[in-house]
């Protein structure tokens, strides 16, 4: 995957400033941070340097996984507004006009920093966006939107004020409900936990898992999915890697409102195995965790070649 034009090169503009090496301090000072968060909602990041790093150097990340995550869970589905909870530098909305043509959004943050460099990235890439300056927890939406997003965020929350905020987010909610977190087993049991409270709450989980929100892997297990996004120069430089792309796990949980979108039958829980003349997929349908291997010989082979992990895979089922 590979960012906009508009976004690539105002991220250059926001660092153009500062002194390279003193920016790469920023970033390690930042990912420190992010590492020891204790998840009590506590500022993370306060000034302009900081903002245009986690721009330079995060951003990137949370457009691939955002984008990655819609385009499984609304196939061709389109919409016409938005609502973005903890909205940062504006990453989601980003990724949501790429994967879904969204135009017009609203966007929650509380960091006046952070603000600032959304809004600059909604005038470069010419989009529309009312940007409020408020904190999740204390954000009332007003009216209804397409597509809610809260993407990172509720894990830097205490249970009590995420419940209250995913009350808020499911009332709000038009059509499609998407929250997005990091690919760890942490994230993984607060992705659970969010799909068994909004299910009690009435929501209908429509992606990854088929079917409803009872998981089928064993308590010790968990799954992910990754994405991959090219890195700049400056990203490599201020993240101290050669590579030209950086792959970033995740996970999430697309529940939706208005019954225009369903689940799949089969999603592909794992990399494919390949072997000569056949593949093995892990597949998570609405009985159980199966495994499927499609041989060379059969119809479906030259599109089963074509899965990767997280992909809806209902035609093998």
């Amino acid at each position: 995957m590979i960012l906009p034009d508009f976004i690539r090169q105002q991220t250059e503009r926001l660092v153009e400033k500062y002194e390279l090496a003193e920016l790469k301090k920023v970033s390690a000072a930042l990912t420190n941070t992010y590492l020891n968060n204790k998840n009590d909602g506590s500022r993370l990041l306060v000034d302009d340097k900081q903002a245009a790093v986690y721009a330079a150097v995060r951003m990137p990340a949370t457009y691939a996984a955002v984008c990655s995550a819609l385009k499984s869970s609304t196939g061709n589905q389109s919409f016409s507004s938005m609502l973005d909870v903890g909205a940062g530098t504006g990453a989601a909305f980003f990724a949501a006009h790429e994967a879904t043509g969204v135009n017009n959004a609203t966007l929650v943050e509380r960091e006046k920093a952070m603000i600032s460099v959304a809004r600059s990235f909604c005038e470069a890439g010419g989009l529309d966006a009312n940007i409020i300056k408020s904190d999740a927890t204390t954000f009332a939406p007003n009216g209804k939107y397409d597509l809610v997003t809260a993407s990172y965020a509720l894990n830097e929350m205490s249970k009590e004020a995420r419940e209250k905020l995913l009350d808020k987010l499911l009332t709000a909610t038009n059509k499609l409900l998407l929250i997005v977190e990091s690919g760890t087993p942490k994230a993984f049991l607060l992705q659970k936990e969010i799909r068994a409270y909004l299910t009690s709450k009435g929501a209908r989980l429509i992606a990854p898992c088929p079917g409803d929100a009872t998981c089928r892997l064993p308590e010790n297990d968990w799954c992910h999915f990754a994405c991959r996004i090219e890195r700049s120069r400056l990203h490599k430089f201020l993240k101290g890697g050669d590579s030209p792309f950086e792959d970033e796990k995740f996970t999430y949980s697309a529940f939706c409102a208005d019954g225009s979108l369903s689940a799949c039958n089969a999603r592909v829980l794992r990399h494919p195995i390949y072997e000569k003349g056949r593949i093995t997929l892990s597949l998570c349908t609405p009985e159980a965790i199966v495994s499927r291997t499609v041989f060379k010989r059969e119809d479906s082979f030259k599109a089963a070649k074509k899965l990767s992990c997280g992909d809806n895979a209902g035609f093998l089922v």
